[in-house]
């Protein structure tokens, strides 16, 4: 019994260390213009981007986001979805699921609160950053 405890207590104890990778992550690819991939939702934004541009690379999130295809975002399609729980701040009327109309919506918000000099153009040093 003693035993098992001390080798219960070892492994508890070497587990997050053997998790830790000597390796770092890869670099995300920037996204500008029309080459999201089909990882889009794992990119970061491009270093300049238009409200025109932002809704054009959420309607292609939506599409790749809305599996079944109905012109809605349900509550499976978020859990499966990879930053599927941000994007419930969009569900404007909290009925579980994000309309096209909604995206856009929550979008152009999005838009105004980062364009924080008015110019039209959400930048790098605009956009929250992630920390390292």
């Amino acid at each position: 019994m003693r035993l098992l405890l001390i080798t219960a207590l070892v492994v508890a104890a070497a587990g997050p260390a053997l998790a830790q990778s000597d390796f770092p992550d890869p670099p995300m690819p920037q996204m500008s213009g029309d080459q999201a991939g089909p990882r889009m939702g794992m990119m970061r934004p491009p270093e300049r981007e238009t409200l025109a541009e932002m809704q054009a690379r959420t309607g292609r999130l939506f599409d790749r986001l809305d599996a079944n295809h109905d012109g809605v975002i349900d509550a499976a399609e978020l859990a499966s979805a990879r930053g599927g729980r941000m994007l419930t701040r969009f569900d404007a009327n909290g009925d579980g699921r994000i309309t096209r109309d909604e995206m856009n919506t929550g979008v152009q918000t999005l838009f105004k609160t980062l364009d924080k000099n008015g110019d039209g153009v959400v930048t790098a040093d605009e956009r929250p950053q992630r920390p390292n």
